[in-house]
């Protein structure tokens, strides 16, 4: 059912419903009714006349993986849990009655042979993902590159609108952002699988970024709609660079592995905070049916959480929204705090440098004690004549 502009309602046809109201309605001063009000009605999205928004199908689809996930595993846990306990009852009256059950053997050989083959699953896994060997290094530089890649998608698509209807057909970036997913998804399977502590792992940051990334692709084909959404927190993954400049070799010494480190941070969640505020500002509040929104370019949003984190707060550029608001407090905290801490550090091993810091290399091929003999025999023939 939707709503008419006379207030009453028609069964969906599949015809869009006019963006405006007409002056009648206008003059009439009429308040819009409670499913309109759930429409959400706007007129920002070009590809619905209807102007419904869908973003909270993006959403729900990560918190459903995320919880239900996390639903799955404590259940595990659990179960596992009375499985061993009713297992160590079973076997205390085994011991007491010690009696032995006929082809109880050949069981014990079934559960080896499963143990030996899930092991060895596990283990090849965690080879893969920790980078032991020259497979491994390549995935785990694949994968950032790829994420590096995601964000410069998201950097491109930024300059669109929040939520638009691309033809994936003819949207090229849509279409290398679905591959890439479909490759962090895979990845994701084969982090699981290696993880000792599920759990944990569930709730690591790299799995976070996941969540909130790869399920809203398929979402995007299904409802043939893209949402930008969370798709900034591909930045957090910058975080891993200096693993990855350690596995190639480019840094080495504890100074340089230390401001990759610092930089990695500090870029990072300047990135993320950036594409928050973006994600708010230029959607609006929910409660005020989007109406409290702003045109903000991602740039604009890197430019205000600068002079946010410095201290400088020029006042040119701010948060309307309520969403963005709440942000900018707790952002101003932590981002001041980080900013005093980091920046410094980063100066002092910039600037910095050991007078005595550098190596000595002796010559190759020179016999030190015929050089130190010449050295004499010149220093003679100089006194002498």
């Amino acid at each position: 059912m939707k709503p008419s502009e006379d207030g009453n309602f028609w069964h969906d046809t599949g015809e869009f419903l006019p963006r405006r109201f007409s002056k009648e309605n206008t003059k009439k001063g009429r308040t819009l009714s409670k499913m309109e009000m759930l429409i959400l009605y706007s007129p920002d999205i070009p590809c619905d006349e209807s102007g419904q928004r869908m973003w909270w199908a993006f959403l729900i689809a990560s918190l459903v993986t995320f919880f239900g996930g996390l639903f799955i595993i404590l259940l595990g846990r659990t179960l596992r849990y009375i499985w061993s306990v009713c297992c160590e009852c079973v076997m205390e009256k085994k011991n007491i009655n010690a009696t032995d059950c006929p082809g109880e053997g050949k069981g014990e050989e079934n559960v080896e042979l499963t143990v030996d083959w899930t092991t060895s699953v596990k283990d090849w896994a965690g080879v893969m993902i920790c980078a032991q060997n020259t497979t491994g290094r390549m995935l785990v530089v694949l994968v950032f590159i790829l994420s590096i890649g995601g964000l410069i998608i998201y950097f491109i698509n930024s300059s669109d609108p929040i939520e638009s209807c691309p033809n994936f057909s003819t949207d090229y970036t849509l279409q290398v952002d679905m591959v890439f997913n479909i490759f962090f998804l895979l990845y994701f399977g084969l982090r699981f699988i290696a993880a000792n502590d599920k759990l944990k792992f569930w709730l690591e940051v790299n799995s976070i970024v996941d969540f909130f990334t790869v399920p809203p692709i398929f979402v995007s084909m299904y409802l043939n709609r893209s949402w930008l959404g969370m798709r900034f927190l591909r930045a957090l993954r910058l975080i891993q660079i200096s693993e990855i400049l350690q596995f190639l070799n480019v840094v080495k010494t504890r100074d340089s592995i230390k401001l990759v480190n610092l930089c990695s941070i500090f870029i990072s969640t300047w990135l993320t905070g950036a594409g928050f505020i973006h994600l708010v500002e230029n959607s609006g509040d929910p409660w005020k049916n989007f109406e409290n929104s702003q045109s903000l370019s991602y740039g604009e949003c890197l430019y205000l959480l600068m002079v946010t984190m410095s201290m400088v707060g020029y006042g040119d550029i701010y948060a309307k929204t309520d969403l963005g608001r709440i942000f900018m407090v707790f952002f101003i905290l932590g981002g001041l705090a980080m900013f005093a801490r980091y920046v410094p550090e980063i100066a002092a091993i910039l600037l910095n440098r050991q007078k005595y810091g550098g190596t000595y290399n002796m010559t190759p091929g020179r016999n030190a004690i015929k050089y130190i003999c010449f050295k004499l025999f010149l220093f003679v023939f100089v006194i002498l004549y």
